[in-house]
């Protein structure tokens, strides 16, 4: 038993080094894809056919595909182009993939928004895109919070899964430790406490931010 949590502790600053490079990949993932997500329900509401017939067939392919073959596609895909390093391919597949599920929670808040707002807004004399930022977005987003929110969440639990092309995050160094100390199940029982932490923390800004919209109404 001592020997166990001699190991666990020892571990645990090479875990939390993995822990870093976990919460890195995950916060600029999530700004991608809440912004690139956002770019593909304009898309995908667009009146131009070419626009929303894109937007349609990216998100039935990133969400009908495993996120894992799609990470494979862009490791190892396209080596004749160029050569990427794991962290890239690992960032711009979780961009990619949850952009598209991102999307369509914004594309359902923005079409629950009643239409005569949009009539209001027009006859006040603003612009589409005026109407958009000022009036539909910010309504949009609220709305949006709860099922965007999961999706956050589950980048950071889906970033695990750049272990598979050699990044150095959480998961990794478990699974490293793991076949080192040959002690499987404790190593990865602690490495699951950190993306519970992780997790709950994120969660938790999702309650104060909900607070304090409500707040402000």
């Amino acid at each position: 038993m001592n020997n166990l949590s001699e190991i666990l502790i020892n571990s645990l600053p090479y875990l939390l080094e993995g822990a870093v490079f976990t919460i890195l990949i995950s916060l600029f993932s999530i700004l991608g894809a809440l912004i690139f997500g956002l770019v593909i329900a304009l898309c995908r509401m667009s009146s131009s056919k070419i626009l929303s017939g894109f937007a349609k067939g990216y998100i039935s392919f990133f969400r009908g595909t495993p996120l894992l073959i799609q990470l494979l596609i862009l490791y190892n895909g396209f080596t004749f182009i160029y050569v990427p390093e794991g962290w890239q391919a690992a960032l711009a597949g979780l961009i990619l993939h949850f952009s598209a599920y991102i999307a369509e929670s914004y594309r359902g808040a923005i079409q629950s928004i009643e239409k005569g707002q949009w009539e209001a807004a027009f006859s006040l004399g603003m612009t589409r895109y005026l109407t958009y930022k000022e009036v539909i977005l910010p309504q949009a987003w609220r709305i949006s919070i709860p099922s965007v929110w999961n999706s956050l969440i589950d980048i950071v639990k889906a970033s695990s899964l750049a272990s598979v092309i050699t990044v150095p995050e959480l998961t990794l160094m478990a699974d490293q430790i793991s076949a080192s100390q040959l002690i499987v199940l404790p190593v990865l029982l602690e490495a699951a406490v950190i993306y519970w932490i992780l997790t709950s923390l994120l969660d938790g800004l999702r309650v104060l931010l909900e607070r304090r919209i409500k707040l402000s109404q």
